[in-house]
């Protein structure tokens, strides 16, 4: 490997993911729902996301967010990459391709309001992780937010060992084509699996998370499981580290976690007893067995009152991301399933559903439907943790960065005619990704053109595939001629127009 890797796999480039839990308009919303105060976005607020990978995340939130974005990846083709983007959207964002530590000593930087690093801290060497701090150390405003995610203990203890038999037998192969080594290293595990080690009998879970992993592309399994650097940590370890960049932790970015009463009541009672809160939160990874955390810590933690915490949180808008059909009546939780109340949330999701999905505050809700106001809080914490509704930005907001977003999106969508590494869109009214896939950011850009019928759409994505010697796949089966194909495409666009659009006007991305 090259030098200035310092241990990271780069002999090919990570993934195109998406995560909402590094959009400032989330982190705040989060901080919300625990009770502390966090910025508000305006056109001089700044923002950085440290190992941006291919910057789909960074650049999403740069168009959809107001005031600067800055950022850094060391992998050249990364930064490549996270700049063609920027150059699309037009949006105020430098991303640079320095290491940690030349990032840390750069004397460009503006002090920020929200930093995030997502799925980096298990991967780097200590040394960078004190670089990392540095710069929030450095940079982060008072009140300001970071977001940190890694795996940790106790929950991958058992499969740790998984871990380091990959990359055991992956780092003494010759240097070559990624996707090759990591098959050998796979068919390596798997007959040593079929041998019987007396291990599998003590760690029961060893074979399905090897089953799981051998699903993953390649290149994810190089990233994930096979860099010289990965160090699990307990959120102790990870909050006293933090503490001494001047980082309080604050909560997780999972919502329905500031709620103890989606805990078992054993659990729960055991819990509130615990006076300290990062013992306590450390406790709760005991009794979720949580492999993957997903953090937030601020720099000066403000408290609000339960009651400024209810009314921003009634008034804050909402937008639905499905139709209110579409919604199940039951969320994941951290330990579990909850069955929600149909009488609860089907009139909340229908309120919101009204006037073509238009956002709405809460406050004329509960005083139409004189509700309890908890229990709306309540009702609309799980929708958001279920990605079923999202919190929008103020209406000066989205007036910011509504150009950048549409850019952007045309961008994608133009870049869909050839490449579906993208599924996601911009959306200014919320600040977040929404997941829009090839097909139906295609069927996004003839809507654009002017194509507002199923049959002209069809018409025109069949050519755009077929000259491409692509066919669509249904239930299954290849679909082989061009009227099968033609039909399920026309299938597939009156969906499109019926049931997806509105909602993506609502997200002011059509």
């Amino acid at each position: 490997m090259n030098a200035w890797n310092e241990g990271y796999f780069t002999d090919s480039t990570y993934t195109y993911g998406y995560y909402r839990e590094l959009s400032p308009n989330y982190m705040r919303w989060c901080l919300l729902v625990n009770g502390i105060a966090a910025p508000e976005l305006t056109a001089e607020s700044c923002h950085c996301e440290l190992g941006y990978g291919q910057g789909v995340s960074a650049n999403i939130h740069a168009a959809a967010t107001p005031g600067k974005y800055f950022g850094t990846d060391f992998n050249p083709a990364h930064a490549a990459h996270a700049n063609e983007l920027v150059k699309a959207s037009g949006a105020d964002a430098k991303f640079f391709e320095d290491s940690f530590e030349e990032f840390s000593k750069r004397d460009d930087l503006p002090q920020f309001d929200s930093i995030g690093f997502h799925g980096i801290w298990t991967w780097i060497s200590a040394e960078n992780r004190r670089h990392m701090l540095e710069v929030a150390r450095q940079h982060l405003k008072s009140g300001g937010m970071v977001y940190n995610s890694y795996n940790c203990l106790p929950g991958w203890a058992p499969n740790a060992p998984l871990r380091e038999l990959l990359t055991l037998y992956f780092k003494q192969l010759p240097e070559g084509n990624t996707d090759k080594r990591v098959a050998q290293t796979m068919k390596f595990v798997e007959e040593m699996i079929a041998a019987e080690p007396a291990y599998l009998k003590i760690a029961p879970r060893f074979k399905p998370m090897f089953d799981q992993i051998k699903t993953q592309n390649a290149h994810y399994i190089a990233h994930e499981y096979l860099n010289l650097d990965w160090d699990l940590m307990y959120f102790v370890d990870v909050a006293e580290q933090c503490q001494e960049a001047k980082l309080d932790f604050a909560a997780t970015a999972l919502p329905t976690e500031a709620n103890p009463m989606y805990l078992p009541p054993k659990t729960r009672e055991f819990l509130l007893k615990v006076e300290n809160p990062i013992m306590r939160e450390q406790l709760r990874d005991y009794f979720i067995n949580r492999q993957f955390r997903m953090d937030l810590f601020v720099r000066g933690v403000r408290r609000l009152t339960p009651t400024e915490v209810n009314d921003k949180l009634l008034s804050t808008r909402y937008v639905l991301t499905k139709p209110a059909a579409e919604v199940p009546m039951r969320a994941a939780v951290s330990m579990g399933e909850i069955i929600l109340s149909d009488a609860v949330y089907r009139p909340l999701l229908e309120y919101l559903q009204e006037d073509g999905f238009r956002p709405k505050d809460l406050t004329e809700y509960v005083m139409r439907s004189k509700s309890d106001p908890r229990a709306i809080v309540e009702a609309i914490t799980v929708m958001v943790h279920a990605q079923h509704v999202m919190p929008c930005q103020s209406e000066a907001a989205v007036k910011l960065v509504k150009k950048s977003c549409d850019r952007l999106n045309a961008y994608l969508c133009e870049r869909a005619v050839f490449d579906n590494s993208i599924g996601f869109l911009a959306s200014p009214l919320t600040g977040c990704g929404a997941g829009v896939d090839r097909f139906r950011q295609m069927f996004l850009a003839q809507y654009k053109k002017g194509e507002k019928t199923s049959d002209r759409m069809a018409e025109a994505i069949w050519k755009i595939i077929s000259r491409q010697g692509q066919m669509l796949v249904h239930n299954g089966k290849r679909l082989d001629t061009p009227a099968e194909n033609l039909a399920q495409l026309k299938n597939l666009t009156e969906h499109f127009l019926t049931a997806e659009l509105p909602i993506l006007k609502a997200l002011l991305i059509a």
